[in-house]
């Protein structure tokens, strides 16, 4: 997934739970005025092509991310709902150990599972068409679901399609409009401040990097037994060269245009960004709360699941994470085990060398993409719960339930009945866990009824995260005009090769970078890095990435 700004949107987009969506009933009152940004299906004289049969089916899922528990199918509301109609059932699965070798494995040995949930632009992804594995959509619909493509974007087909066809559904792609309307977005993983500690300190103005790490010290001096920052694991393959998804707060103050500045139209080059100036400072500011004894260096090698366990427990005075998980997951429970007052609050941007930070939003762009293997042995049934998942009808279903049951409709707009709401703002985890909206079919898209409906019950009933989102939401900026999307080369070329090595080496190096005891360490680590990844052809690297960005505008009808 692309996990810069959804990145990854995707990623912020990702963390949004039943909060920001909604469901619906068939598709009577709700669901006729519900999804703008697909269109309605065609109907044929019988119905939409998955009503055709509704008897007993089940198909195989890989979904790529290890972490997923809430992802598989049990006995939750929402997955029930979807059998309920459907008849199908959805058998996913997760990979034991590492994501990329359970995949590889799983692409060499041929043996793949019906379907596949995987990063549109995971570099696996073009083993998977190149080598034949994969249907395309266009060719399911077809055959098996004519009046699906009715419901599909335009926009959304042109961009995410390759050699003519699509190959995938993407999910939790947003339209141009909805990044202005819905739930705030938020296209990074903000830094939190725990409440109690923040008054101790005398509640200082964090309006810059030297403010925070003022506030970081006397953080330190006042509760000793508390680490000061937290932040997420390192994996430069898993979380793109920031290392960590919790480096975008930072690297989008200290390299507010990074995406402009790696343009080098003279010399027909996107440059790495760790050529970049601003990108490098953020790792010299993570250097300096190292230094100052701010930062456990054991966090450069933590499991997700270590972290995670310390934010439960309050443990840092400065935590990153996604805004609707802290307001829904992680908030709540401390509230519950350890009270009110250690509870965090979201920090402002912070301004970097006087500059104003700004996070990259861009539209389209989607997580996942919804693969159907070559393996499966009815594609038909696929592509039509596919089709039903997408309509106004299945989004409805998998974000609200059954109207009169677990939502009504107010003023237009579906409301989830007080006691889920409830549930799902005091126990997140017990209520995804019971009804498992959002965690269903995994095909969502945006639509003006479940939009509107996310922002106005996070408005109503979490007023701290809406204001919170509402905070950061002004420093985003649409970087789909940019063309910077999709940039790496295909992980079968030669300049794929380089790249992975190049990845490689600055896995290896942020630690060094991070760790550094002086600032001359620190540049003889930077400057033996660069020098290394020229050594093994970063710019043959940095000229492809260029053509693909030349192809990205193309793509976009920009050039």
């Amino acid at each position: 997934m692309k996990k810069k700004g959804i990145s990854a949107l995707a990623a912020a987009a990702l963390v949004l739970t039943a909060l920001t969506g909604c469901g619906s009933n068939d598709g009577a009152s709700g669901a006729a005025n519900a999804g703008n940004a697909g269109g309605s299906a065609q109907q044929t004289a019988d119905g939409p092509s998955w009503k055709q049969d509704t008897s007993p089916f089940t198909f195989t899922q890989y979904f790529y991310g290890n972490w997923a528990s809430n992802y598989l199918w049990k006995d939750q509301y929402a997955m029930k709902l979807a059998t309920e109609k459907t008849g199908v059932t959805v058998d996913r699965k997760l990979a034991t150990g590492s994501d990329d070798d359970y995949l590889n494995t799983m692409i060499a040995s041929g043996d793949l599972p019906d379907t596949i949930m995987l990063d549109w632009n995971n570099p696996a992804v073009s083993k998977l068409i190149k080598n034949g594995m994969v249907y395309s959509m266009d060719e399911l619909m077809d055959k098996y679901a004519p009046e699906f493509k009715a419901q599909l974007d335009p926009d959304m087909v042109k961009y995410h399609s390759f050699d003519g066809k699509l190959w995938y559904l993407p999910n939790l792609y947003e339209t141009k409009d909805r990044l202005t309307s819905g739930v705030p977005i938020v296209a990074v993983r903000p830094w939190f401040i725990r409440s109690d500690i923040y008054k101790a300190i005398g509640s200082p103005a964090i309006a810059t990097t030297d403010d925070l790490l003022n506030a970081l010290k006397l953080a330190k001096e006042k509760f000793p037994k508390v680490s000061p920052v937290g932040v997420e694991f390192f994996d430069v393959n898993k979380n793109g060269f920031g290392g960590s998804n919790s480096m975008e707060y930072l690297i989008d103050s200290f390299s507010p245009h990074l995406l402009e500045e790696r343009v080098k139209d003279d010399r027909q080059l996107v440059e790495y960004p760790m050529r970049n100036k601003g990108f490098i400072d953020a790792f010299r500011f993570m250097s300096q709360l190292s230094r100052n004894g701010l930062l456990d260096p054991q966090l450069l090698i933590y499991k997700q699941e270590q972290y995670e366990e310390k934010l439960y427990g309050a443990q840092y005075a400065v935590a990153s994470q996604y805004m609707n998980n802290m307001y829904t997951m992680y908030n709540p429970k401390i509230e519950s085990t350890l009270g009110k007052d250690q509870t965090y609050t979201v920090l402002d941007g912070l301004k970097a060398n006087g500059q104003e930070p700004r996070y990259p939003a861009s539209r389209l762009m989607g997580w996942q993409g919804f693969f159907v293997t070559k393996n499966a042995k009815h594609p038909e049934r696929i592509i039509r719960f596919a089709e039903y998942a997408w309509s106004d009808e299945g989004q409805m279903d998998m974000r609200y339930g059954k109207e009169g049951e677990t939502y009504d409709m107010v003023d237009g707009l579906p409301k989830f009945k007080q006691d889920i709401l409830d549930l799902s703002i005091k126990d997140n985890a017990a209520f995804n866990a019971k009804y498992g909206f959002s965690d269903s079919t995994l095909l969502f898209r945006a639509g003006k009824a479940w939009d509107d409906a996310a922002a106005r019950d996070l408005k109503e009933s979490q007023p701290d995260q809406y204001a919170a989102s509402k905070l950061l939401e002004k420093y985003n900026f649409d970087d789909y005009s940019l063309g910077m999307e999709n940039l790496e080369p295909d992980g079968s070329t030669p300049e794929g090769t380089i790249n992975a090595k190049v990845k490689d080496l600055w896995n290896k190096t942020i630690p060094k970078l991070i760790l550094s005891k002086t600032d001359a360490e620190f540049d003889a680590a930077y400057n033996g890095f660069l020098k290394q990844m020229d050594q093994v052809g970063a710019e043959k690297v940095e000229k492809v990435m260029y053509q693909r960005h030349l192809d990205d505008l193309k793509k976009k009808g920009l050039q």
